[in-house]
């Protein structure tokens, strides 16, 4: 069944944080066309353009935790095992005999009989680049506040 994923997680809960995530990237989208629109016909801030790179890249961490929640979110039982053999191999994913599901980092696992586990499904550059994104954006972010508060004591 499609709502009963690896691990026991829900996938309609995290069919409902997609579609959350879709709303919020919009959002911030519409608040950056918005901002560039209000603002024509002068020159933008140092601290303008922070945050419009922080909003940014506050979309492209939600876009990237999306694309990698949808290889987990819609496995079934045979797609689990196609997976497990993509990642492993034929011999390894014979052995398999559970599966996890880490929404946090984003994580299929495979489980081996005789211990030990690999991970499959999600593409191997979700995770990294959803920390660079989001650190970028905490960063982005928090200059430009900083910047924006000596302007305005200025």
């Amino acid at each position: 069944m499609a709502a009963d994923s690896a691990g026991g997680h829900d996938s309609i809960l995290l069919l409902f944080i997609c579609l959350i995530g879709v709303i919020v990237i919009f959002t911030l989208i519409g608040m950056v066309g918005s901002g560039i629109a209000k603002r024509t016909g002068r020159r933008k801030t140092q601290d303008e353009w922070l945050g419009g790179t922080a909003l940014l890249s506050v979309c492209a961490t939600v876009a990237l935790y999306i694309w990698g929640a949808l290889h987990v979110m819609f496995m079934e039982n045979d797609n689990m095992r196609e997976e497990c053999a993509k990642a492993g191999g034929a011999v390894k994913a014979a052995q398999v005999d559970r599966y996890e599901a880490h929404y946090f980092p984003l994580r299929f696992t495979c489980h081996i009989d005789e211990g030990g586990s690999y991970d499959a499904a999600v593409p191997g550059y979700i995770n990294p680049a959803m920390t660079i994104a989001f650190v970028l954006a905490i960063a982005t972010g928090a200059v430009s506040v900083v910047t924006r508060e000596r302007r305005v004591v200025t």
